[in-house]
């Protein structure tokens, strides 16, 4: 089948930025894969626009951050010295995005444990997008762990995912759905167009004056198949998340200790950190894990024709009352 004329290659780039941001503490040592990472993916350095954050300007872990990011070729690096909160953090990212996002530019919004996997390149996809009148891309998230669940340190050699190999659902079998907490927080927007902004944690566009059109026709999270884990690891947007390290009780620890914790994080938090108090690894028995051997579906439009779909049925029988 012959590629739509706004997928072939004598189109000119999309302009593809990464926003991110960086807690210099604890998260120094992802910061080298994270920026290998989204270069294979075709971002280039002049294009990543970073902050790092710490209460300490003094730090050696902000001087050691922004050797590395200039060593690696990336220019705009900003400094944000402030104690850390979900939603400070995520009004930083939204103020950066709209300082340095011109009208055609994609935004690429990741933290620096999150590797997105995409299943065609940067600029098929959103040039598949802009000819559909899609705007926003969103994925599942899946947890990396290491062999047996165990929380250890983040190595420069070999990548990530030789370190964490196993793909795990661990929020939902672990926390479950909270008053603040659910499938909501698996989900995470991963690529849109310069004049959608994230809400916080990422998950959702933020709903001031936005107008997100959603490749799969709708929020993820509304989606049943959220709450399969088999769904979840064949959908071919995920974000591969390398968050449970040797770090990761430290991390959930401080964050219930720092005022302005959201109430989500609170309640997560409070879950999370007794499990990881008795258990000092996540037990893949109490956790979803993906064979190696599953498959992914290999047409990723025609997947996303169905949630589309899915979601349109879904808003004609809410539209008559029958659901």
């Amino acid at each position: 089948m012959p590629l739509d004329r706004s997928e072939t290659d004598s189109d000119p780039a999309v302009p593809i930025r990464l926003v991110s941001c960086v807690g210099v503490e604890l998260e120094l040592p992802h910061l080298s894969h994270f920026i290998r990472h989204y270069r294979n993916l075709g971002i280039p350095p002049s294009h990543m626009h970073i902050l790092l954050n710490t209460t300490d300007r003094a730090s050696p872990r902000l001087a050691a951050a922004k050797a590395l990011l200039a060593e690696s070729g990336v220019e705009d690096v900003r400094e944000w010295i402030a104690v850390y909160t979900s939603d400070s953090m995520w009004a930083q990212r939204r103020q950066l995005q709209q300082e340095v996002a011109e009208p055609g530019d994609w935004i690429v919004s990741a933290d620096v444990d999150e590797h997105h996997q995409y299943p065609a390149p940067l600029q098929e996809i959103c040039r598949y997008c802009l000819s559909k009148g899609y705007n926003c891309v969103q994925g599942f998230m899946i947890d990396r762990l290491a062999e047996n669940g165990e929380l250890v340190e983040v190595r420069e050699t070999p990548e990530l995912s030789s370190q964490f190999p196993v793909e795990a659902d661990v929020l939902l079998p672990l926390a479950g759905h909270g008053d603040h907490h659910g499938t909501t927080g698996t989900t995470k927007v991963m690529l849109f167009s310069h004049d959608v902004l994230p809400s916080r944690g990422g998950h959702n566009p933020w709903k001031d004056g936005q107008t997100p059109h959603f490749l799969a026709g709708a929020k993820l999270s509304t989606f049943r198949q959220v709450n399969f884990p088999h769904a979840r690891f064949s959908y071919p947007f995920r974000v591969d998340h390398y968050n449970w390290t040797s770090t990761r009780k430290a991390t959930l620890e401080k964050r219930v200790a720092t005022p302005g914790v959201s109430p989500a994080g609170l309640e997560l938090s409070n879950k999370l950190i007794p499990y990881l108090h008795k258990h000092g690894r996540i037990r893949l028995e109490d956790v979803a894990t993906r064979s190696p051997t599953a498959k992914r579906p290999s047409n990723w439009r025609f997947l996303n024709l169905r949630f589309r779909l899915q979601a349109r049925l879904v808003g004609l029988l809410k539209q008559w009352g029958l659901r």
